[in-house]
């Protein structure tokens, strides 16, 4: 009896095998017939109906095969109807996005995502199967993937899109998953590796990594953000806006030393378009009291740019701070020559002018002269005093609205150079 019960359970083993295979051959006739009905786009509201009907059948029927282990040959056949499956409700939405009708886009996405995926497992059970060697052999045997390689071709496309949906919708999670999901395409869906494997050097390649840091951004997704933003620096069109997303990200993490690091490397690649970036860095570095930091900064920056706008007056206020007021005011000039409205360069030039008459006049003091001698010392004091004035006229011109900036200081001048008129021009604007 034992022996009769085996040889009944293998039968019953065997049939279930055949019956879950013809499962997803019954499942294949009747999307057929869907698609003959699809294709009649004068239908009638029976036709319609009787669409519905077809195609809620298919996918009752096909689920369970997808996953069982008794679906034996029929597997690749499966997931390929599944792929047809949800690529018949992409199509009528594509239909509505080409007449600018409104859509589900995360219904979308789901369909889009849903396909490739059943697109990709179905050439997987396809190389599993030995299938695809068998083609090589004998082309009359039927591939799935020859025509659902141009599918997914179409549904990376889709992936875009539905990124930049997303995107425009502030849903900026869903953005990144679905850019990444474009970005990693080659690695995720290996039917089309070769396709679509992405070149770095592409511009269209830099293009998309911008897209995804920048949805990555507004998502908080910071892991996400420093994955790409190696590719999407090279987004040359666009990179003043890459680097101050790079910046902008450090600053939001926290992370002082990659936001000091990563400013560095953007200034000194090209210092002319980075101005900003550099006085920022300076900046930080005098607001930590870090004299050597900041020299040792200015001297990178001078090295890589010799006419560098930030650079050169950096480095006349380390001079100036030192007060070596006459070595300052030749990178305080070349300042001015790069912006004739940098507006501090200016002003701190004719202070450095102001303090060396100051100083000269200082050391005067308890030193034994004659009239004539103690003239031309004197002259000294003014010629230096007289050398700043364009300079404070200058700030007064750029910033006429801040005249406590300017008025004192040209009030000192004008009591040195003896013309109390325009002084008390000066000290009437301080009241």
């Amino acid at each position: 009896m034992k022996k009769i019960f085996c040889a009944i359970a293998l039968l019953a083993a065997t049939l279930s095998v055949s019956a879950q295979d013809g499962v997803v051959r019954r499942a294949r006739d009747k999307f057929v017939q869907a698609q003959d009905l699809a294709a009649n786009n004068q239908r009638t509201e029976k036709e319609d109906a009787k669409l519905n009907e077809l195609i809620t059948s298919v996918m009752e029927m096909i689920e369970p095969t997808l996953t069982s282990p008794e679906t034996k040959k029929q597997k690749a056949n499966a997931w390929d109807i599944k792929a047809n499956l949800e690529l018949f409700q992409i199509n009528p939405i594509i239909t509505k996005l080409q007449a600018d009708q409104p859509v589900d886009t995360a219904q979308f996405a789901q369909l889009v995502i849903s396909a490739l995926d059943a697109i990709e497992q179905c050439y997987k059970e396809e190389q599993a199967s030995g299938i695809l060697e068998k083609f090589k052999k004998d082309n009359t045997i039927t591939v799935y993937s020859i025509k659902n390689k141009l599918y997914a071709l179409n549904c990376r496309q889709y992936l875009a899109f539905c990124g930049q949906m997303f995107f425009t919708n502030k849903q900026y999670p869903k953005a990144v998953e679905a850019f990444k999901r474009y970005m990693n395409f080659a690695d995720i869906y290996t039917i089309v590796a070769e396709e679509t494997k992405m070149d770095p050097e592409d511009p269209n390649t830099a293009k998309m990594a911008y897209f995804t840091c920048l949805a990555s951004y507004f998502a908080k997704d910071y892991k996400s953000l420093n994955e790409f933003m190696p590719l999407a620096k090279k987004y040359t069109d666009d990179i003043n806006q890459v680097n101050q997303l790079e910046m902008t990200a450090y600053i939001e993490q926290g992370d002082t030393l990659g936001w000091l690091n990563a400013g560095k490397k953007i200034v000194l690649a090209d210092p002319q378009s980075n101005d900003g970036i550099a006085q920022n860095i300076l900046a930080y570095y005098f607001n930590k009291q870090d004299a050597n930091g900041a020299a040792a900064f200015t001297e990178e920056l001078l090295s890589a740019d010799p006419d560098s706008k930030i650079g050169n007056y950096a480095k006349g206020l380390t001079l100036m701070n030192a007060k070596k007021y006459a070595e300052a005011i030749p990178f305080f000039d070349k300042a001015i020559q790069a912006d004739p409205e940098f507006s501090d360069a200016n002003y701190n030039a004719g202070v450095c002018y102001s303090n060396v008459g100051y100083d000269i006049n200082e050391s005067l003091n308890g030193k034994k002269m004659t009239p004539a001698q103690q003239k031309v010392e004197i002259q000294k004091v003014k010629d230096e005093y007289a050398k700043a004035e364009p300079y404070f006229l200058r700030v007064k011109e750029l910033e006429p609205e801040n005249p406590h900036k300017w008025a004192s200081r040209l009030s000192t001048v004008y009591y040195i150079l003896g013309d109390k008129a325009k002084q008390a021009e000066m000290d009437k604007l301080l009241e």
